[in-house]
């Protein structure tokens, strides 16, 4: 179901995308891999801190098992092993059942079309340019911002700034699409109009509260027919 909570006049000049879990189906899988690593590392999973660590990058991962792990104890090179650790998983599960979400490709395609796209990722620069080349975005999107390429990832806004920045528009000419809190603050912190793609998960879907409007399916009838109002009126 999509609806949007504004009336004013407004039309995206271009626009800017997360990556995980809005144009990739890969958030469950990181999930389960992130449940995986805690045991690993002897950590305590609870459902405040699964939730706290949606859409979060690797770095803030890693600091959070070093933090709570009792393996860290004495070790002072602990953190540098973990984040390795993480980021070559983070490749691994590429492989692991990671596929396009059911009709972002085409949605991106019908936008880039008509206004420049770029996709902003809170996953190294590595990770996203791989995500970017093997699910068939880098041909569309104009570019992708990473972690890596900003001094603070999101929650920052910093990757929604230069994102913006390098597709040659002020925030308040963006339309930006994030699922879960940490990319929702960084986007409407960057000063841009924020459309929701609502996530399976009831904890998120409560704290989703800001934004400009909410959707469930690139393929919803109303979103696209709004997406046509919006490039006719810059026709």
């Amino acid at each position: 179901m999509f609806s949007l909570d504004t009336t004013d006049t407004w039309a995206p000049h271009c626009a800017v995308f997360d990556c995980d879990g809005v144009l990739l189906d890969s958030e469950t899988l990181w999930n389960d891999v992130q449940i995986e690593l805690f045991d690993h590392y002897d950590v305590t999973v609870t459902k405040e801190l699964e939730t706290s660590l949606i859409g979060s990058a690797a770095e803030d991962l890693a600091k959070v098992i070093t933090r709570l792990s009792p393996q860290a104890q004495g070790k002072e090179d602990f953190y540098d092993q973990v984040l390795a650790h993480v980021k070559s998983t983070e490749l691994e599960i590429l492989d692991r059942g990671v596929v396009p979400i059911p009709g972002a490709l085409d949605f991106i395609k019908k936008l880039a079309a008509h206004i420049p796209v770029a996709v902003a990722s809170n996953s190294s620069g590595e990770l996203l340019a791989v995500k970017m080349q093997k699910f068939g975005y880098a041909d569309i999107v104009t570019t992708w911002v990473s972690s890596s390429d900003v001094p603070s990832p999101k929650p920052s806004p910093d990757i929604y700034l230069e994102a913006v920045r390098r597709l040659g528009f002020s925030p308040e000419q963006a339309l930006t699409v994030e699922d879960s809190v940490t990319g929702m603050m960084a986007a409407t912190g960057a000063g841009t109009r924020c459309l929701i793609f609502t996530p399976e998960t009831p904890e998120q879907k409560e704290l989703l509260t800001a934004g400009i409007g909410r959707f469930d399916s690139f393929k919803d009838a109303d979103l696209l027919a709004q997406v046509d109002r919006w490039l006719a009126s810059k026709a």
